[in-house]
């Protein structure tokens, strides 16, 4: 078995086309066909079912193709780790994201950093928090932009970033509601809620989980779409602190604080892997994500130090 062969399943995987998957790898249709076909004969296994439509792995295929990928993930940090300790910052960075902080970060993101590091390739992907766990693990992606996982993992390392606080965003229509909501009482019946999966945890207010809470006519999967279903049909949602920006002055001018205690926020962080050595690479994460964060709102640590990983692999970063 060879890397090449590794990295055609796993195109062949990706694409499910061999088409495409050879022009992917740079190779002919032929070539790439032979080689998964000499691998499938060393291993004595068929990893894919092919006919004239459809390509798909077989239950032992999406497991060596698993395992194909995560060899392909490791050989690459041997790269990473030359780029790391000289002075030259390249090489790739797959940064995963949750849908309800990507559009306050990521197009700022990508300008600030692609400006600093103009020779690191950056891919994000957007996902839910169990995906993005998930490819973290798997090594399909460097570091996630996240909340905490529900169930503690000791293969991922948690670094707080920042902390914002949740608000309410009422119609005009919304008088009663916001006498509610001033007592720190949440009328059920009129507000809106996002999709389960998009969801944002709260010290003190457990929204998403509750199913008796909330309007769920319609479950959206984006602030935006709350805000919109809330100007047109009243009621009210909760949305995080930073898409306050994103409003209109009109608009701002129903937003209404959540008096709770404890108060209902988020702590946003970066997840990795345990084993994860590209130190200078996650500072300039973090460097990048200080300018786009009000201070306010960031980890007090981290406006003074820099992290520090330790290469153990169940020590927790130090800052």
């Amino acid at each position: 078995m060879t890397l090449q062969q590794m990295e055609y399943i796993v195109a062949l995987d990706k694409y499910r086309h061999f088409v495409l998957a050879a022009e992917a790898c740079g190779v002919t249709q032929p070539t790439l066909s032979a080689m998964i076909q000499k691998l499938e004969e060393e291993l004595d296994v068929k990893i894919f079912n092919r006919d004239r439509k459809n390509i798909s792995p077989t239950r032992i295929g999406e497991k060596i193709i698993r395992q194909a990928q995560m060899a392909l993930n490791e050989t690459q940090r041997i790269k990473e780790v030359v780029a790391d300790e000289t002075d030259r910052m390249n090489g790739s960075l797959r940064i995963g994201v949750l849908p309800t902080v990507a559009p306050y970060l990521v197009p700022d993101f990508i300008y600030h950093f692609r400006k600093a590091y103009p020779h690191v390739s950056l891919f994000i992907d957007e996902r839910e928090k169990k995906a993005l766990l998930q490819e973290l693990k798997y090594g399909n992606l460097d570091m996630a932009l996240s909340t905490s996982p529900e169930e503690a993992d000791a293969r991922i390392l948690e670094i707080p970033v920042y902390t914002e606080k949740f608000v309410a965003y009422l119609s005009e229509q919304c008088d009663q509601t916001k006498n509610c909501l001033s007592h720190g009482v949440l009328p059920p019946e009129q507000m809106w809620v996002l999709k389960e999966g998009h969801c944002m945890p709260q010290n003190g207010l457990n929204f998403c989980q509750n199913k008796d809470i909330g309007n769920h006519i319609y479950e959206a999967g984006s602030i935006e779409t709350l805000i919109k279903i809330v100007d047109r049909n009243g009621g009210y949602t909760i949305i995080p602190e930073l898409h306050i920006q994103s409003l209109t002055e009109k608009q701002r001018a129903h937003i209404l604080p959540l008096p709770f205690n404890p108060p209902a926020q988020r702590c946003i962080s970066i997840l990795i892997k345990d084993d994860f050595i590209r130190e200078r690479m996650i500072n300039a994460v973090l460097d990048t994500l200080k300018i786009l964060i009000p201070p306010t709102m960031l980890e007090k640590r981290l406006a003074t130090h820099s992290i520090k990983l330790r290469h153990t692999p169940t020590s927790s970063p130090s800052k």
